[in-house]
């Protein structure tokens, strides 16, 4: 390996630990703030607010307070779960293993989960709006752009995969 390649290699594995440490943060920070929506939403204390709009769920049925509960437990943890596979991904590229397939896996999988979490955060603020009486209106605009980055990420995930693929079998190649 040339003195050049070695060079960007080591600045791939800086930023990585750099952005390992950050995803680290905001995997802690998504975790507490999903556990204070669900703690919120659940014991109807408090409320969330989200573009302006306080959804608070004091004047509801236990049950309904506990499906809005689930519905936010199953948010919450589709977000730590985006991160995590960040964090993953992240750990990989720090160690070097930029073009691995445990990579292309982290990728997908946190394509899959931004996916997810702009399906879900809809769904999860859409019965919130529901459950308030007047109910309660609010735009979905972010939700769409995570689901549209979702899939690029996938995109992207598959042609990291024919590049592994293309990479063993040149390696194979005598």
């Amino acid at each position: 390996m040339g003195p050049e390649i070695q060079q960007k290699l080591r600045k791939i594995k800086t930023a990585s630990i750099i952005f390992r440490a950050i995803t680290k943060g905001l995997l802690a920070l998504t975790a507490f703030l999903g556990l204070g929506c669900l703690v919120s939403v659940t014991l109807g204390i408090g409320g969330v607010d989200f573009d302006g709009a306080l959804f608070q769920t004091f004047g509801l049925s236990l049950a309904y307070r506990l499906f809005l509960g689930i519905v936010t437990a199953v948010t919450w943890a589709i977000a730590v779960k985006g991160f995590y596979h960040l964090h993953r991904l992240f750990g990989n590229y720090s160690r070097g293993g930029v073009f691995t397939r445990d990579s292309v896996s982290q990728l997908r999988k946190f394509g899959i989960a931004s996916v997810l979490w702009g399906v879900m955060s809809f769904l999860w603020l859409a019965s919130l709006a529901i459950s308030m009486h007047p109910a309660k209106t609010f735009r979905g605009n972010a939700d769409a752009s995570s689901i549209v980055l979702g899939v690029a990420i996938i995109v992207i995930a598959w042609f990291m995969d024919m590049a592994v693929d293309l990479r063993e079998e040149n390696e194979l190649t005598i």
